[in-house]
């Protein structure tokens, strides 16, 4: 039995925030049907795409899902979505999405096929305007904290880090809601926005008291770690590592190996200072990591790689993307998360397997993710216990089509 067996969940959304939470419960054993629209949503297009044209972003972000093709924009395909949701039972009823602004989709009017409904409402802010990762992003500071320490202009990072903390918050929240609605028998209305869980993330991780109480403002600092002492070195052989001392056992390990305890002892002495403090090392970082430098640059990744190793000292290789991917050391064949996928639509290529799993659970092995619309004459069998005359009148109507 899956963790989440029994759970019937709704999921009515696009791009990444919403699907990655219903992805995540689809791992875990709830059975999610993706509602698309006629034709697939946008999202289903979006680059990268598979030699065939295929979206292999929405593939990676809807595996374990059933799809089923609906006309969203007519009453008969409406209705379709609200027979789903008024499926009874306790693990039934339940709708993730981010539509805004379709008056059809308000709790309230759901409420009448499914009193106790559970809705988890994604937005963009919090007054009901839209936004995205990349909007909600750049006004929380960070794209001036990031990139190299002489840029003039506001550097974005690539992962899409609000849409995948807002999906988890979303995740998290189905399954707290149900909780609540056995315990009470309630509905539950959750609403989750981007710019919500960004402002809270950077107050949780001390951003915001930093200002307010110190009067702080956070400099771009390149690939330095903040509050203590991170730098990235490149070796003779031009690769670059980074090399974190987060605890004084590391630091003391780091300075010995690199032959500098002598010079830095020295230069503690002059300056008045003590590095075993982490804020020390912080503050003096561009100094210290002159020193450190030589070291590096006189050796071959592999010597350094080998002797950071022996000192057990934290590190981390620089790869690019196809190297995690394709080396037999990388991070993908070390996790043992992964599987090897045979999509008829996409070819064969690894899969992850949840990444939280149970004791004593063996998770079942991930198929290919479903085409749009594959599955609505199951879907509406198994929920809604449609004969396939029944299916085939609601396509001929044009509420549904049929693959």
């Amino acid at each position: 039995m899956l963790p989440l067996s029994g759970l019937h969940v709704v999921d009515l959304c696009t791009y990444v925030a919403g699907p990655s939470a219903c992805m995540t419960l689809a791992q875990l054993g709830a059975d999610v049907v993706r509602v698309d629209p006629i034709g697939g949503a946008t999202d289903t297009r979006r680059l990268p795409l598979a030699p065939g044209g295929r979206s292999l972003y929405w593939a990676g972000l809807n595996r374990g899902k059933r799809s089923i093709e609906v006309d969203l924009r007519g009453e008969a395909g409406r209705d379709v979505v609200r027979r789903l949701l008024a499926v009874p039972g306790e693990g039934h009823g339940i709708l993730v999405t981010n539509a805004v602004g379709q008056s059809w989709l308000r709790h309230e009017q759901l409420r009448q096929v499914r009193p106790d409904l559970i809705q988890i409402q994604i937005g963009g802010r919090a007054d009901g305007r839209p936004a995205v990762d990349y909007t909600v992003n750049c006004e929380v500071g960070l794209p001036w904290v990031t990139g190299p320490v002489d840029a003039s202009v506001p550097v974005n990072h690539v992962l899409p880090a609000w849409d995948l903390i807002t999906g988890a918050h979303a995740a998290l929240s189905v399954v707290s809601a149900e909780r609540m609605r056995r315990e009470t028998g309630a509905p539950q209305f959750v609403e989750i926005n981007l710019a919500d869980v960004a402002v809270a993330t950077m107050a949780h991780l001390g951003f915001v008291a930093d200002v307010v109480v110190n009067g702080s403002q956070r400099l771009r600092e390149g690939n330095y770690l903040y509050g203590s002492y991170g730098c990235d070195f490149a070796t003779a052989d031009v690769r670059r590592v980074m090399v974190v001392a987060l605890t004084n056992r590391h630091w003391n390990n780091l300075i010995r190996l690199t032959g500098t305890e002598d010079v830095l002892a020295a230069m503690e002495k002059a300056i008045g200072v003590d590095f075993a403090a982490e804020e020390a090392r912080y503050r003096y970082r561009d100094v210290i990591s002159a020193l450190l430098r030589p070291w590096f640059e006189q050796r071959t990744h592999a010597s350094v790689v080998e002797a950071l190793d022996g000192a057990n000292i934290l590190w981390g290789d620089y790869r690019t993307i196809e190297e995690m991917t394709r080396s037999e050391d990388g991070l993908l064949a070390a996790s043992g998360l992964f599987t090897e996928v045979d999509d008829p639509a996409l070819g064969t290529y690894p899969v992850p397997l949840p990444v939280g799993r149970p004791s004593g659970w063996t998770p079942p092995t991930p198929g290919p993710a479903p085409a749009v619309g594959a599955d609505t004459r199951d879907v509406l069998g198994d929920w809604l216990g449609l004969d396939a005359a029944e299916v085939t009148g609601l396509a001929d109507a044009g509420a549904v089509r049929l693959p």
